[in-house]
């Protein structure tokens, strides 16, 4: 009976140890924006992963620098990066309802760094700097 009883413990925690996968490693980001020379005063970052592991995750863009924080997730791998600037145009949208802005804002950077992003990083385990410099 005590035979018994090591063998089936030996055999469950050799089941729990080679089910138990390690924590993915997420990683934190950060780093400079700017367009033709200015620095993006306010925005959104974005990083889908292109290899299809991990998620996608971001941070805000404040005074041409960016931020995402390890609790989004991200994880070591390459992705691909969506630069959004929301632009005041100086126009005011008299007919804005309630709750709605009048300023009327456009995106400031081309599609091709966001809607049809060329822009990749590569992002490694531990801290990360990364900058964009963009240009038209």
């Amino acid at each position: 009976m005590r035979i018994a009883t090591i063998l089936f413990s030996l055999i469950l925690l050799v089941m729990v140890v080679g089910c138990t996968r390690p924590a993915p490693v997420v990683v934190r980001v950060q780093g400079e924006i700017s367009y033709e020379g200015e620095p993006v005063e306010v925005g959104i970052i974005s990083f889908l992963p292109l290899d299809g592991v991990g998620v996608s995750g971001g941070g805000p863009i404040q005074k041409g620098k960016y931020y995402v924080d390890p609790d989004v997730g991200l994880v070591p791998g390459t992705y691909r990066v969506e630069i959004r600037w929301p632009k005041p145009t100086g126009e005011i949208n008299k007919e804005a309802g309630y709750g709605q802005s009048p300023i009327v804002v456009a995106e400031a950077i081309p599609e091709k760094y966001n809607k049809e992003s060329i822009l990749t990083a590569v992002v490694e385990a531990g801290e990360n700097t990364i900058h964009f410099h963009l240009e038209k």
